[in-house]
């Protein structure tokens, strides 16, 4: 395929995504919409303008600008914890065969636990700030490691043996071999993980009434049954969830141009 020919396909299929996904959307709002004229119960569903105007409302209001600051600022910190702390037990785990078998039945637990099990754990040893941070450190914890572990494993192993066989330092290995096969694998799973961990963090704290927070702002809408404020705040952290999904998928492209740069040296 010509070059020219392949920009011009690639470019047809992103209009195409974005038209299907524009259709979605309206899918949805009609949907809605339907359902609101159907059961005439604004304490059931609320209408379509009314959680437009309550959105707007939300975004000039300051409190939730602090709620929201203070969410993103809690899920931001769980996600690169678990971010660090898995690329540590990950790269243990790849050296040492051993080390990987006893921390699979870890990794296993934490997968299985129940979320809101460990939430009202947390809540009885912690508070209900520092709770929610460790449940979604917990959530996304054992994702990002098998994630990681999953890219480690896609590399060719006859690249490292060749590696080996040429004694090539192992600082060299991991910088022009293991990153820049890993690395643009794992960012790109990166917004994706981050708009997960937001989404953890609101539930948790939903459940723990965390005071200044989006599931605090959740928890009291629906204490007060303002259905229009509920759909409306979780309208907006869909948003921003997936405004951090695309933002961050950048890094995927980071992470190709990086490895790009790597091969030419290497070459």
């Amino acid at each position: 395929m010509l070059p020219n020919a392949d920009k011009k396909w690639r470019f047809d299929v992103k209009k195409l995504n974005i038209a299907f996904s524009l259709l979605a959307v309206l899918a949805m709002v009609a949907a809605w919409i339907a359902v609101y004229y159907t059961v005439r119960n604004d304490y059931v569903i609320p209408s379509f303008t009314d959680t437009l105007r309550e959105m707007g409302a939300q975004l000039a209001s300051a409190d939730f600008w602090v709620a929201f600051g203070n969410t993103l600022g809690r899920s931001a910190g769980a996600w690169l914890l678990a971010f660090a702390l898995a690329a540590v037990f990950a790269a243990l785990s790849a050296l040492a065969e051993p080390f990987r078998r006893f921390f699979a039945p870890v990794v296993g637990v934490l997968r299985t636990v129940p979320t809101m099990a460990i939430t009202l754990m947390l809540l009885v040893w912690t508070t209900p700030r520092i709770a929610p941070i460790i449940v979604a450190f917990l959530m996304i914890f054992p994702l990002t490691y098998a994630q990681m572990l999953a890219a480690y494993g896609g590399i060719d192993p006859k690249l490292i043996e060749m590696a080996r066989v040429y004694r090539i330092p192992k600082r060299e290995q991991v910088l022009r071999i293991v990153l820049p096969l890993m690395l643009p694998q794992v960012l790109a799973q990166a917004g994706a993980n981050l708009s997960l961990t937001l989404k953890v963090m609101v539930s948790a704290e939903v459940l723990a009434s965390t005071f200044r927070s989006v599931g605090g702002l959740l928890h009291e809408a629906a204490a007060y049954a303002q259905m229009a404020q509920m759909f409306a705040v979780v309208i907006l952290m869909l948003l921003v969830g997936g405004i951090l999904e695309f933002a961050l998928g950048f890094l995927g492209r980071i992470g190709d141009r990086w490895t790009r740069g790597r091969s030419k040296e290497k070459a």
